[in-house]
């Protein structure tokens, strides 16, 4: 979004994208209400935002423990030099461990979050990495918890 689009938004979709981002199941008629506005203008206001790619989409958040993945891990990644970037980025998108990942500056490459059932699981991924794409050098921290309302969604500037 350029800076012409946001500044565009005003204090009302802004109130709009709060609501939803607190609570993404919202009906429109609920919205409506919370931001004190017709169903019918914030049906429009809602199409607006969601066709100017301010809402890229809905989605829904699963508590990672309940579905069987409790490992939490950051894996940061060095590739070899004359490695592709995209050798990586097709190996992430393939496991429903990674569930996060993030191309740096610095002496990584990448950083990775998993998710994953079990620390051998997530050994058996940094074996591969190693032994599939000739990983350079990996540093692993296991997350010990995460500040209660994080990760959080941009607010509008």
């Amino acid at each position: 979004m350029s800076a012409i689009e946001s500044a565009a938004m005003d204090e009302i979709d802004r109130r709009i994208i709060a609501e939803l981002v607190a609570d993404g199941r919202l009906s429109a008629t609920e919205l409506s209400d919370r931001v004190a506005l017709s169903l019918s203008a914030t049906a429009q206001r809602l199409r607006r935002l969601v066709d100017s790619g301010t809402i890229t989409r809905f989605t829904v958040e699963l508590d990672p423990v309940r579905v069987g993945r409790p490992i939490d891990a950051l894996v940061e990644i060095r590739l070899p030099s004359d490695r592709p970037f995209s050798d990586l980025d097709t190996e992430v998108l393939g496991l429903p461990e990674v569930v996060d990942a993030v191309h740096l500056t610095g002496r990584f490459d990448y950083q990775l979050r998993l998710r994953c059932r079990t620390i051998d699981d997530l050994d058996g991924i940094l074996r591969e990495f190693k032994e599939r794409l000739s990983v350079e050098e990996t540093s692993t921290r296991i997350v010990l918890s995460t500040v209660t309302g994080m990760p959080r969604q941009p607010t509008p500037a």
